[in-house]
């Protein structure tokens, strides 16, 4: 393996007091003090935000003298002084990449005859990009432009003005939620919504914390405290992880599972609070569907139109009105349009409905083929399953069941497989049976990046002329499938792509298909835009030099807190580069000129002036969220979020348990129309009464292991030959492949990939620490030294994801992955809401030596 040591001396000097950042965020007072002071004080402070879709969302201030920024620290000006410092050593250090040597500063071109991408001007960038990109339009239609942002919260100005750009060409905007493999899928399935999570301000007030899939002390740096605070205010908080993670040493107990058995815990869980009588009774009468009544013989819900002597009641067309039974055992109508006032109806019912056609119905309430599917999930079947003892299982049931407000939280890590969605459907039963939904500190949040729509964007995002399309990225590499929906991927397929802000010939180079693609040809166009030279931009036909989010005003949220602010424009970007409302206003009026008139009259030197413009017309036009706000207000600090509970902290689903509004709540930027039709009844939804559910057995949160259904299925040979599960993991160092590159961050990781295996694999295979080895399966493979962490439970292969190639001699670590597609996942499609999710985590694979001591030594320590 080429190992790459960047020297820090390769930087300009302005780059050197961002080392006394850097020192402060670590504690070395003596050493950031003394460069502080060499800081030339004729300069000014301006406050930005710190926005690689890490979901800190971190207000930092920027020293600026003569054009560069010459040191970085933590605003600190949160109301909430329990906010206060946000900002952590990559944000600190950024300075390393803005005035590093990858910093993106031309546009360039492919030369076709040498296949390296060359400098030129933009006119000529432009006018490449707008012809190759038109090319694929005439042939193949607008749709089969892919376009790929990262993300909604990061940017809603000039990262919007790309979606505005999609918009109206008719390009395809790729759901990132899904891409990035962080939709998880028992959201819609259950609640009806794209997501929903406590702001971390909340994780204070919950005195019984699970977490399952999510190493919050090393992926939610600015917010982790907010578990110590918890535990400091009496709190338990019990971490489910395989490994011995960061947050299993700072958690109150730590709970060694099985890699990707959480669900058989969790419906282990859930039986012993039916059989012990500790469920909340009327949550579940009031709020769920669990007293519905089910046809036994069909498996569908029974509709009160079809029931003799009831009728539909009146409500939109996308819901519908079902059965219960009152105490006497008579049918009646369930309200769709209100929750609430069911305290007198049967929970556990079995019985016949007499029909309207004359027929009888054999009938069963959920919640009675609820208590069935659970018989044999007793604490001694779930201890087998995930290696749990049995009287955890059973302690811990009792505990989450009687300490209130109880929380969990479900990170990215257990969304990433292929059955993740039956995890998460079992975890949100334990949830709505203790009744912690809609509660201050309670219910089920999910934290994966920056995704979340927080006010209304349409007054920018949509063009006068709208031409809007969508679609899922898993189907250019699966083909289309049989249970697809036909409007989830374009007719002509994928060929070409719009890269702002990402890197997917490294992070979604799955089953190595987007390489080999731009290789054959069948992608015909790649345009990117970025700060800094990715492996993507090296692979594109265009590179279009932008600024980092220092350099730009930018509007920013994120779903794990409650502030609205700024990016603020420090100083210029450097050398050509532009700002993205300028690039793509250029870009739609060089495809076609006719498109100026869905732009504001602006040339570069404006850009900022027009964003101005752009961000106070998404405040006015933002609705309640953000309507409050000014432009004024935000260059001085955050400005909050309007929620509509009582109280300073946001806590989802309030309304619904406490006003007795129907699920779902919005998910912008989609209206309830949209995604009330995900769960009919208005209410939270455990039985699934779709085909696809009922025909894989699937119409209750049930158990099923990983590779039976994809890896094993697909090769059943692959079950010895690829024993390993290959967990590609976030990295401290990273976000995502962002801050790859910086200098400090390599020094601290010594410019090593690095494979992680527990030392009884390790042996088993003849491998030591310090040996360069190889992760491999049939369709990629990649290589890091080995780390030996007797903390990993057995049979996994973990690797730090982010690299970009050029540090791994070329490898794509994501060329191992295939992106199997559930047909649960495709039941719908609504691009970020219900859409087939990326099983970064289902991928089986083995270890094998490259050489000998390969990697040095103290590497490895």
């Amino acid at each position: 393996m080429r190992e790459r040591n960047v020297s820090r001396r390769s930087f300009v000097a302005g780059t050197a007091a961002a080392t006394a950042a850097a020192c402060l965020g670590t504690g070395a007072l003596p050493a950031a003090k003394a460069l502080a002071e060499n800081v030339d004080p004729a300069g000014e402070w301006v406050r930005t935000t710190c926005s690689p879709n890490c979901t800190g969302a971190c207000g930092l201030k920027g020293f600026v003298h003569e054009g560069q920024i010459k040191m970085i620290s933590q605003a600190s000006d949160y109301p909430f002084e329990e906010y206060n410092p946000r900002g952590c050593l990559k944000g600190l250090s950024i300075n390393t990449m803005l005035y590093g040597p990858h910093r993106l500063t031309k546009p360039l071109v492919k030369n076709d005859e040498t296949g390296k991408m060359e400098e030129t001007d933009w006119d000529t960038a432009l006018d490449v990009a707008a012809t190759k990109l038109r090319d694929v339009m005439d042939k193949y239609g607008p749709e089969s432009v892919g376009v790929i942002w990262q993300v909604q919260g990061t940017g809603h100005i000039q990262k919007g003005s790309i979606i505005r750009l999609s918009n109206m060409m008719g390009w395809s905007a790729i759901g990132c939620y899904e891409m990035n493999g962080d939709l998880p899928m028992f959201w819609p399935e259950t609640f009806g919504v794209q997501s929903e999570e406590l702001e971390s301000y909340c994780w204070e007030d919950s005195k019984y914390t699970m977490i399952f899939g999510s190493n919050v002390m090393v992926t939610r740096l600015p917010d982790a405290h907010f578990l110590n605070i918890s535990r400091e205010n009496g709190g338990k908080v019990v971490n489910f992880d395989p490994n011995y993670s960061a947050t299993s040493e700072k958690s109150t107990e730590w709970v060694r599972l099985k890699p990707d058995t959480d669900a058989a815990f969790a419906l282990a869980v859930a039986k012993i609070i039916i059989d012990d009588g500790l469920y909340d009774e009327a949550f579940c009468k009031n709020f769920t569907d669990m007293p519905l009544l089910v046809d036994t013989t069909t498996g569908k819900r029974i509709e009160a139109a079809n029931v003799a002597g009831l009728s539909a009641l009146p409500s939109p067309a996308y819901r519908t009105t079902y059965v219960a039974v009152d105490a006497n055992g008579r049918p009646f109508a369930v309200n769709p349009e209100r929750l609430g006032g069911m305290e007198g109806c049967t929970l556990e019912y079995t019985g016949d409905v007499r029909l309207k056609d004359g027929t009888t119905a054999h009938a069963k309430s959920g919640f009675r083929l609820l208590r069935e599917s659970l018989v044999g999930k007793t604490a001694q079947w779930a201890s087998d399953t995930t290696s749990i003892p049995v009287e955890t299982i059973e302690r811990i049931a009792k505990e989450c069941a009687t300490i209130k407000p109880m929380h969990i939280i479900f990170g990215g890590a257990g969304t990433q497989w292929y059955h993740g969605d039956l995890k998460g459907r079992s975890l949100a039963l334990i949830a709505a049976l203790t009744g912690n939904i809609g509660q201050l500190g309670g219910g089920i949040s999910t934290y994966v990046g920056q995704y979340k729509t927080r006010f209304i964007p349409a007054s920018w995002f949509n063009p006068p002329r709208m031409n809007k399309h969508s679609m899922s990225f898993q189907y250019a590499v699966t083909g289309r499938t049989e249970t697809m929906q036909p409007n989830a991927f374009p007719p002509n397929g994928l060929k070409a792509l719009v890269v702002g802000w990402g890197n997917p010939m490294d992070q979604h180079n799955v089953a190595n298909w987007l390489r080999s693609a731009k290789e054959s040809g069948e992608l015909e166009c790649l345009v990117t835009l970025d700060f800094q030279r990715t492996t993507t931009v090296d692979m594109s036909d265009v590179a279009l030099p932008a600024p980092s989010w220092y350099e730009k005003l930018e509007l920013t949220t994120t779903p794990l807190h409650p502030w609205v602010q700024l990016q603020q424009q420090m100083v210029d970007p450097p050398g050509e580069a532009r700002p993205e409302i300028w690039i793509c206003k250029e870009l739609a009026t060089h495809i076609d000129p006719s498109y100026a008139d869905q732009w504001p009259v602006f040339d570069e030197s404006q850009s900022e002036q027009v964003a101005d413009e752009v961000l106070r017309t998404l405040l006015a036009n933002g609705g309640p969220y953000v309507n409050q706000l000014t432009a004024e207000q935000l260059r001085e600090g955050p400005g909050k979020l309007w929620h509509a509970n009582p109280g300073e902290k946001r806590i989802p689903f309030w309304s619904q348990i406490h006003e007795g509004t129907p699920f779902p709540s919005q998910s912008l930027p989609n209206a309830i129309d949209v995604t009330a039709p995900f769960v009919r009844s208005g209410r939270i939804q455990f039985y699934r009464d779709e085909d696809e559910f009922l025909e894989l057995g699937e119409q209750l949160p049930c158990y099923k292991p990983a590779f039976e259904d994809t890896e094993y299925k697909d090769d059943p040979e692959a079950r010895t030959k690829y024993p390993l599960a290959f967990i590609t993991r976030n990295s401290t160092y990273r976000v995502h492949s962002t801050y790859v590159n910086n200098p400090f961050m390599l020094e601290l990781q010594n410019s090593m990939p690095k494979i992680f295996m527990n030392p009884d694999d390790a042996k088993e295979r003849g491998l030591e620490a310090g040996d360069l080895v190889e992760a491999y399966n049939s369709r990629g493979k990649c290589q890091g030294g080995l780390v030996l962490d007797p903390g990993m439970y057995p049979g996994q292969a973990i690797f730090d994801q982010g690299w970009w190639s050029e540090y791994m001699d070329g490898d794509s670590y994501n060329s191992l992955i295939y992106p199997w597609i559930n047909p649960t996942n495709e039941v719908y499609y609504l691009s970020g809401v219900w859409s087939p999710n990326m099983a970064w985590n289902e991928c089986a694979c083995n270890v094998r030596l490259l050489q000998k001591g390969g990697a040095r030594k103290e590497v490895m320590q």
